[in-house]
């Protein structure tokens, strides 16, 4: 018996010893062997990356704090098809829901795919509805979407956020880093979910972030105006599309921009589904056109400002000059004999403009126009600005004859914003502004960053700029009538542009513009028209200027701009 228990203790004794030396043996594989990795394991478990969650994008407003562009609480329907028992059953219950027909959600619930969205764009309404349903396999997520209450109003100032949250075209594109808050990111200890983190992070986790709110220079009821003058000269002229740039002289702020045809920012994706993209880019900063007799102002006062002639000058018109082996002619064929410069203007004599560049030749001609901004961008705060087109002399492309053709606007491309901005140095004393649409920046903690005017040059002396704007005004006195503006003096200027084509220039259409400013003594709104091939008139004077004259009408009593 005794032997029996002696042999039973020294078997508990050696399992006792082998089962502590499995367990030394494990400790040190685990402590020394795996213990980099299992250290790397359990860091990993612990330790989450958190990502700021739904950042919402910072809104657009005009200058009176009307919204132009804001967030909304949206709902993603989404569901995961092969978690969803009864797809019949399903879709007839979303169906009521989301207003759509049963068969074609019922098609996607059968799906041989792990996900679907059923409805991006859900309302709140529906959203909750759909989340009490608890029905599995189908979610509903809250966002935020982009949208625009003035529906196509500002369209091409705008511009759009996509879906994926990008900004494109206009100011969404231009400060899409701005109003696009910053992606916070988070990285730490969390409890034993991975959810929440300990107590002491709590106050380290990103929180939702704002971008910030951008406040306009532009005027929504000014921007009505301009939309709906628009309008009524497409349908009254026949044109085919159009721009009207609205802005003050003094600081280069755009009150109003506009150009047809427009679209809706709120359904952008239908315009890429019937592939017409092209009607993102706003035309008034990025589609380039010959000005046309517009470009006579720059001439005239280069010419001025460089004392090659004096206000009292005069010439002979004979109806036709030659430069560099190219005969120019007036617009109508005809001479005009003895003119001042305000006949020059008054008529829009191609000859006066060609006789005007010659009494400066290139050399003090082309540094003018490229003081006045021809040939880059002005730096408007909107995506996508052309810089336009300006043979120089000394390029291989450039010949003798396009001194004679550039002086009147032809043989150069230039966007609406350049000659408006081109023309409002003029009217501000010679200073050329950057044109631009954002006052004033809000940042998410109430912060309030001013823009302040830019003067990114001065192309002629106030002198001049007084001289070219009396000039002007006395040319849309004596001999253009359908640009006056009855108790107001007006600076102005037509263009009638032809339109290049491979080979040449088109016969049939032309460019119709009209660019001008008042009050001639004091300006403080400038106004530039552009119509696109008009049916009715091909000239500037017929048609552009019409809407200008109905639209200043408007305007500079709403401004505030006494007679």
């Amino acid at each position: 018996m005794a032997h029996y228990l002696h042999r039973r203790l020294n078997f508990l004794v050696t399992l006792l010893v082998g089962v502590a030396l499995l367990l030394a043996f494990r400790l040190i594989q685990v402590q020394v062997a795996l213990g980099s990795e299992l250290r790397q394991q359990a860091q990993a478990e612990r330790e989450h990356r958190l990502v700021s969650p739904d950042p919402r994008w910072g809104e657009i407003y005009d200058r009176d704090g009307f919204p132009l562009a804001v967030d909304e609480p949206r709902y993603a329907i989404e569901a995961n098809p092969p978690f969803v028992k009864d797809p019949a059953a399903a879709a007839a219950q979303l169906a009521s829901i989301l207003q759509v027909p049963p068969e074609a959600l019922e098609a996607e619930l059968r799906r041989n795919v792990t996900w679907v969205s059923l409805e991006p764009l859900a309302t709140l309404e529906q959203g909750e509805a759909v989340r009490q349903l608890e029905m599995e396999g189908v979610n509903a997520y809250l966002r935020w979407v982009r949208r625009y209450p003035q529906g196509t109003m500002a369209a091409h100032l705008l511009g759009f956020v996509s879906l994926g949250g990008e900004g494109f075209y206009g100011l969404e594109g231009y400060y899409d880093r701005v109003l696009r808050p910053p992606i916070e990111v988070w990285e730490g200890e969390t409890g034993p979910s991975g959810r929440w983190p300990l107590p002491q992070e709590e106050g380290r986790v990103p929180l939702p972030m704002r971008g910030n709110d951008l406040v306009l220079t532009v005027d929504l009821a000014v921007q009505a105006v301009v939309e709906e003058e628009l309008a009524w000269g497409l349908e009254a002229f026949g044109a085919e599309g159009g721009s009207i740039v609205v802005m003050d002289p003094r600081t280069g702020a755009i009150l109003a921009m506009a150009s047809a045809p427009s679209f809706d920012p709120n359904r952008y994706d239908q315009y890429i589904l019937w592939e017409e993209e092209k009607r993102f880019l706003s035309p008034a900063i990025g589609s380039v056109y010959e000005p046309g007799s517009v470009f006579k102002i720059f001439t005239l006062a280069a010419a001025l400002d460089s004392g090659r002639v004096v206000p009292q000058s005069r010439y002979v018109d004979a109806g036709q000059i030659e430069v560099g082996g190219r005969l120019f002619n007036n617009w109508d064929g005809r001479a005009y004999g003895e003119q001042d410069l305000v006949g020059l203007m008054g008529h829009s004599l191609n000859v006066g403009a060609v006789w005007l560049a010659l009494q400066m030749g290139p050399d003090t001609f082309y540094p003018y126009i490229r003081a006045f901004g021809f040939g880059r961008p002005t730096g408007v705060d909107l995506q996508g600005e052309e810089a336009g087109q300006v043979r120089m002399p000394g390029n291989l492309d450039w010949h003798d004859s396009d001194l004679g053709a550039n002086s009147f606007g032809q043989g150069l491309a230039a966007t609406p914003v350049q000659v408006a901005s081109a023309v409002a140095a003029v009217a501000n004393g010679g200073r050329l502004m950057r044109p631009y649409l954002v006052a004033r920046q809000v940042l998410p903690d109430g912060t309030v960053v001013e823009s302040q005017p830019v003067m990114r040059g001065q192309p002629i002396s106030s002198e001049t700029a007084r001289t070219v704007t009396e000039i002007l005004a006395q040319a849309v006195e004596r001999w253009m009538p359908q640009a006056q503006v009855p108790g107001y003096r007006i600076a102005g200027k037509t263009g009638t542009s032809q339109i290049p084509i491979p080979g040449g220039y088109d016969l049939r259409w032309t460019i119709a513009s009209f660019v001008g400013y008042g009050p001639a003594d004091d300006p403080q709104l400038l106004i530039l028209v552009r119509l696109d091939r008009p049916r009715t008139s091909p000239w500037g004077s017929e048609t552009a200027a019409v809407v200008f004259s109905r639209l200043a009408s408007r305007l500079f009593p709403m401004l505030g701009i006494a007679p």
